[in-house]
């Protein structure tokens, strides 16, 4: 009698501590689980990384995307740590990047590691590299029109002939850069630095150059009708040939400028020489106080005739 009670309560005793451990076993299990993920955090994110450069790699030299514009802002990102989310990965450095006729238009690469990037023809338009390091970087052709700049380290990058039109490049820092020939109308290069940098023949027609240092600068032949050059420091910079009808120089420095044979424009300009310039008339030259621009060897616009060709 006694054996019959007891029996069934030992068997349930017994399928309970089975429970138990099998419970146990499967806490276990998952705790296991959890630890393998996190410690493979490191490989995962190396894995990310290498298939986004193959991305990059794959696409080279082709016109289009190719995938690089999501791969390289990927590599460029800090995502967050999981399960550490209050920690980030570190962005990847793309110094050497080799993508010259890439289409990256509206890339996201502020704070970017550029250097000696190779970026010759690309499509950047309206790109943010707000406080890209893009040092010696090849961007020949490139077109940045629209393009966020704004304290971007340019400092001996090739820009020859790259459209800037609309860029903002407030504070960007351009020192010995190569921008000849290249497109700068409307661009906003407010305190920008411009050491010895080479603006030959470039279009800055209607850019705002306020503030702007432009130590030994050469800007033989540039086109500056209509900028805004209020207190920029041009001393000892070439202006020789440079087109000023227009520009605002007020309160500019101009101390041992070359200014020989440099285009000016005045109150006796006619309405059909603004006109061909492209500038609201009436259209005069703004110069600093008690400054001669005849004296300085500089040519007034008074009529159609007066505009050199090309």
């Amino acid at each position: 009698m006694e054996k019959k009670f007891l029996e069934p309560v030992l068997d349930y005793l017994n399928r309970l501590a089975l429970l138990e451990i099998l419970g146990l076993v499967g806490n276990l299990s998952l705790l296991v689980g959890v630890i393998v993920f996190i410690a493979g955090e490191q490989d995962r994110r190396n894995a990310e990384v290498y298939q986004a450069w193959q991305v990059v790699t794959a696409a080279y030299d082709q016109a289009g995307s190719g995938g690089r514009k999501e791969a390289l802002e990927f590599l460029n990102s800090e995502p967050r740590r999981i399960p550490w989310f209050w920690l980030t990965w570190r962005r990847q450095s793309l110094e050497g990047l080799e993508a010259p006729k890439a289409y990256l238009r509206g890339v996201q690469l502020s704070d970017a590691e550029l250097v000696n990037a190779n970026l010759q023809q690309a499509n950047l338009f309206a790109a943010n590299l707000q406080k890209a390091n893009l040092y010696a970087a090849k961007l020949q052709k490139a077109d940045l029109s629209k393009a966020n700049l704004k304290d971007a380290r340019l400092y001996r990058a090739n820009l020859q002939g790259a459209s800037l039109s609309e860029a903002q490049l407030q504070k960007a820092r351009l020192y010995r850069a190569n921008l000849q020939q290249a497109i700068l109308d409307a661009a906003n290069l407010h305190n920008a630095s411009l050491l010895v940098t080479n603006l030959q023949q470039s279009y800055l027609e209607e850019a705002n150059l306020q503030k702007a240092i432009l130590f030994k600068a050469n800007l033989s032949g540039a086109d500056l009708s209509g900028a805004d050059l209020q207190q920029a420091r041009f001393s000892r910079t070439n202006l020789q040939e440079a087109d000023l009808s227009g520009a605002n120089l007020k309160e500019t420095d101009l101390s041992r400028a070359n200014l020989q044979d440099a285009l000016y424009s005045d109150e006796t300009t006619s309405e059909a020489a603004c006109e061909i310039l492209y500038i609201t008339y009436p259209c005069p030259t703004i110069f600093p106080e008690g400054f001669d621009p005849k004296a300085a060897g500089m040519k007034l616009i008074k009529e159609e005739e007066d505009i050199p060709e090309g």
